[in-house]
């Protein structure tokens, strides 16, 4: 049948990638009609379709045709309707092809489609603001550009449900509501809203005021939607002409201009904008943008100083608008000032805006200032209002794995690698969490890939050369330690791995070196704990061994409070050891066999 050709299919698919659910219902809902037995109609309409019930619907009726098809199986247990172990029982057994009955029997064939096929139908062209394949144009804020007629960001307004009613109205955790099961890799090609619960409302083009009277106005809105910005600029001056009073199209104008890569002449249709409603906060804001494209030109970076006074204007004449805060946020990201970033975050914050992506900014900027629980609350705040955001899910990985609960970590990482596989970041933080787990396989290839995308990126050196330490290439460790240190900045992290380097090379004088300024350069005690106990097996392991040394900082590990417990475990056994009420324990081989340099007692600094 024509109907149901692969070129619909393929147009379907793109049309819920794309976000244009409409179409994607409008075209399944016709491939539907010509064949109810086709799984992979029902598993995509599901994909498109507003509540979970409906999606449960379309992944049943899959299931009924084909009870092998792991996509929908997978979907049921994500959504709660099957248990794991259900997909487990599935006998596998040839589908079944079902094609509409459309010309048999009665002269009715409407009344004949399959009822489940109606069903579904009816559901999906209900939905009028699920997810779909949305996840593609949300999934990142783009970087120093704002489409603001295509790219706004959708508000979402989580639903929480409980399962026993309380007496008390008791805020639900932010936590509970974040999406806590990782994608497998092989269902990443299904947009991520099948898997996760939000009711998204629609949020209207910024700047847009309908004029019905001109034609060329809403055909340069649909060309700037498409990112067809030669004829939006096209379409646009024509309505200038035709009336130059219309604020708005002067805005879309300079939209299109600044799109198309000609930020002089956008800044001017931004100025018409203004002069014509000083209010018209739009306009400002991409005023703004493009003279941050001129300064990057003629500079090639950005300096403090260059911060357009435009975001301020739109901010004052609208304190809502969102756009306003993240791109000032984002000019301070990019120059690293981190405490300016959070401190205009925190104002859009305090003004009424709660868009989810404006945690997830705020997120970042904390995580960059070392405030990690806070950083890990905005994370999960940002996520639970808007689960589609891939952005949220890295946040919250990158949280937990700084806040060493890397089992926690895994489940953000690995949903947010499968969707996003080409960023080097998120590689290097799973390759961390995989590794506390003890998964050193899966660890290294993690940063491997990571550095396979971006062969500059220092945390990606240094998750490996932590696996490499797992693994006794002690050598090879510190190689890529030294390029850590080239590409990046020195952390604790950075210089407690040399120190372990050291130690296990044999080279304890500059083992003590590092592991004296890691101690110095952090103030949490399970991290101190960690250095005091690596000094105190460097100076056991010396020739001839320090053991005062060592027994002195066994001892500082006791005194710790918030000391690790493996920390604290070590120090009971070495000092029952070297005390004589425990047994003798084995000196740790090193690789330098002869000509150790001895360590002065005078390395150890008293705390």
């Amino acid at each position: 049948m024509a109907e149901s050709s692969p070129n619909m299919m393929a147009e379907a698919i793109g049309a819920a990638r794309a976000g244009d659910r409409a179409r994607a219902r409008e075209i399944l809902a016709r491939l539907l009609r010509s064949d109810s037995a086709n799984a992979e109609y029902w598993v995509w309409m599901s994909a498109v379709v507003d509540t979970p019930r409906e999606r449960i619907y379309c992944l049943e009726s899959a299931l009924d045709i084909d009870p092998t098809n792991r996509a929908a199986l997978r979907g049921l247990v994500v959504l709660g309707a099957r248990k794991p172990e259900d997909s487990k029982r599935q006998k596998p057994k040839v589908p079944k092809r079902r094609v509409a009955q459309v010309a048999r029997a009665r002269p009715q064939p409407a009344l004949r489609l399959n009822a489940r096929m109606v069903g579904g139908v009816l559901l999906g062209l209900v939905g009028l603001g699920a997810l779909g394949g949305l996840y593609v144009l949300l999934r990142n804020f783009p970087v120093g550009t704002f489409v603001a007629p295509s790219l706004p960001t959708a508000s979402y307004t989580p639903t929480v449900t409980p399962d026993i009613p309380t007496a008390t109205n008791t805020p639900v955790p932010a936590e509970t509501r974040a999406f806590r099961t990782p994608i497998p890799t092989e269902l990443a090609g299904t947009p991520i809203g099948f898997f996760v619960e939000a009711t998204p409302t629609s949020t209207p083009i910024l700047g847009l005021t309908p004029h019905p009277s001109f034609e060329a106005y809403g055909a340069g809105i649909a060309a700037l939607q498409r990112g067809d910005y030669e004829a939006a600029i096209e379409f646009m001056r024509q309505v200038v002409e035709l009336d130059a009073t219309l604020v708005d199209a002067h805005y879309f104008l300079g939209e299109a201009l600044r799109l198309d890569g000609q930020p002089g002449q956008a800044t001017q249709a931004y100025d018409r904008a203004t002069l014509l409603n000083a209010d018209f906060a739009p306009a400002y804001v991409g005023r703004g943008l493009a003279r941050l494209d001129i300064i990057l030109r003629e500079n090639g970076e950005f300096r403090a100083s260059d911060l357009p006074g435009d975001f301020d204007s739109a901010i004052r004449r609208d304190p809502l608008l969102t756009v306003a805060y993240l791109h000032k946020a984002e000019f301070f990201g990019n120059l690293r000032v981190w405490s300016a970033m959070e401190e205009t975050l925190q104002d859009a914050i305090d003004a009424g805006v709660h868009e989810p992506l404006v945690y997830i900014r705020m997120s970042e900027a904390e995580y960059n200032r070392e405030r990690l629980e806070e950083s890990l609350e905005s994370a999960i705040e940002g996520s639970a209002g808007d689960p589609t955001n891939l952005e949220g899910y890295k946040a919250i990985g990158r949280a937990l794995v700084a806040l060493e609960r890397f089992d926690e970590a895994l489940w953000p990482l690995q949903t947010y690698v499968a969707y996003v596989p080409d960023d080097h970041a998120g590689w290097a933080h799973l390759a961390r969490a995989e590794l506390a787990r003890g998964d050193l396989t899966a660890a290294r290839q993690a940063a491997e890939r990571s550095l396979e995308i971006n062969d500059r990126y220092a945390p990606g050196y240094l998750a490996r050369a932590i696996v490499k330490l797992e693994t006794g290439e002690y050598q090879s460790a510190y190689d890529d330690m030294l390029q850590a240190r080239r590409f990046g900045v020195e952390t604790y992290e950075l210089i407690f791995s040399y120190a372990r380097a050291f130690y296990h090379l044999g080279r304890y004088v500059e083992a003590v070196r590092q592991v004296n300024t890691a101690i110095s350069l952090t103030e949490d005690p399970a991290r101190k704990s960690d250095g005091y106990a690596l000094r105190a097996l460097i100076y056991e392991g010396t020739n001839p061994p320090l053991l005062d040394e060592a027994r002195l900082n066994w001892q500082w590990i006791l005194d710790t409070e918030g000391a690790r417990p493996s920390a604290l475990a070590l120090a009971e056994i070495h000092l029952a050891a070297l005390s004589g009420e425990g047994p003798t324990l084995t000196p740790v081989p090193s690789q330098t066999p002869t000509g150790q340099a001895t360590v002065a007692a005078s390395a150890t600094p008293t705390p």
